[in-house]
């Protein structure tokens, strides 16, 4: 038995509403029951200027911070990354932007496909890209806010072919090596944005492309990475042999697990974890590290970032190996095949704290815990002596 359903007209609310001013979920694209972007328009170029050094007998080479302005125009369009599956990421996400809207509402507010059909119920004015229209990230998007952890930040890049607006990045992760700001003072960091008030820290990219035997270039192209490239012989069982090429000239040869190169920023992920050195952000140059190799002096290395680097594994390698980028899987590598790393034209411009040095030595300190001593028998938690217990 089937009951009838009855569908009551609403009535209009006022003479002068237009139908452009219907709820947003019809959008000009045809896609229906999405708020798109293509009726936003395009964004704005920052102003991003070089800042001055503070000490004039330095060399001015040194410090590579920048102010971030927007020509005297308010920026339109902001895109908010949140951390998948987290509730508190979900709750700084609505916070941030109900408070954008009331204090901004010129601002529309971006989100990605999934993100969005999670809030549209909640947020009925935010906005997504239609299916297949990635490139609409670049067109209208002034910057991002990120919530979540160093994998938010990095997935941001992801999201852009070449430039990538002014990043804004809230700390909500496990580590957030790459996180200056705590969600908590959104308000007043997102201000210093919008009124173009702020510092910007350029984070150098590298550029990773795959070649065949044959020197063709692979079907994806040439892609920006932040952290690092790495060729690693994965789930083979066999040792890899791979050599690396400095600007077409033979470095070395290794025999090991595979090799990294890596950015100033991704000198704290993959590359530490393998032995690389902490290498500061404001330093141009690239790491190379390799990965268990079967040597003993096979050291890291820090290249200049005008180098070019090429990776291939070796004709008569008895393994194969995987391609990552910034840990995304890139496909396998045969005998013969490489992989070549270059500067990227298009760094990442982070807003950042006014005191770079401060808050570098920070980090490390309190995140990484650097130069850490071994603790005290009485400051081991597995000690056998009672708390408070003294020497005799």
């Amino acid at each position: 038995m089937h009951r009838a359903v009855h569908i009551r007209r609403l009535p209009r609310l006022a003479a002068g509403l237009q139908w452009r001013q219907r709820p947003r979920w019809c959008a000009p694209g045809g896609t229906r029951g999405l708020a798109t972007t293509s009726d936003l328009p395009t964004a704005i170029p920052p102003t991003i200027v070089r800042r001055a050094c503070s000490d004039p007998g330095a060399d001015s080479e040194a410090d590579h911070q920048y102010s971030l302005g927007w020509a005297g125009a308010t920026p339109r369009t902001a895109l908010v990354v949140k951390k998948a599956d987290d509730t508190k990421a979900d709750e700084a996400l609505a916070s941030i932007v109900e408070w954008l809207q009331t204090a901004y509402p010129q601002i529309s507010v971006v989100l990605e496909p999934a993100v969005y059909r999670q809030f549209r119920g909640r947020l009925p004015h935010v906005r997504t890209v239609a299916p297949g229209s990635r490139d609409e990230y670049a067109r209208v998007v002034d910057f991002v806010v990120t919530l979540g952890g160093d994998g938010t930040f990095l997935h941001v890049s992801s999201l852009f072919r070449e430039q990538v607006p002014p990043i804004v990045p809230f700390s909500m992760g496990t580590l957030g090596f790459l996180l200056p700001f705590n969600v908590a003072d959104f308000p007043t960091q997102l201000h210093r944005v919008i009124e173009g008030s702020t510092t910007l820290l350029p984070r150098m990219r590298l550029v990773y492309s795959k070649h065949g035997a044959d020197g063709a270039l692979d079907a994806r192209g040439r892609l920006n990475i932040t952290n690092e490239a790495c060729i690693h012989r994965g789930t083979y069982p066999h040792l890899t042999t791979i050599s690396c090429y400095l600007n077409d000239h033979l470095l070395t040869t290794s025999v090991g697990d595979g090799i990294i190169v890596g950015t100033p920023t991704g000198s704290t992920a993959y590359s530490l974890s393998a032995g690389g050195p902490i290498v500061h952000p404001l330093v141009s140059s690239m790491i190379v590290a390799p990965v268990c190799p079967r040597s003993l002096s096979f050291r890291p290395l820090m290249l200049p970032s005008s180098a070019t680097v090429r990776l291939q594994v070796h004709r008569q390698s008895r393994g194969r190996a995987t391609a990552y980028i910034d840990g995304r899987d890139c496909g396998e590598l045969l005998q013969g095949e490489c992989i070549e790393i270059r500067r990227s034209p298009f760094p990442l411009m982070c807003v950042n704290r006014d005191d770079l040095a401060a808050g570098w030595a920070l980090d490390i300190n309190q995140l990484l815990k650097f130069n850490r001593t071994f603790s005290y028998p009485h400051e081991s938690p597995f000690s056998d002596r009672p708390p408070g217990a003294l020497d005799e």
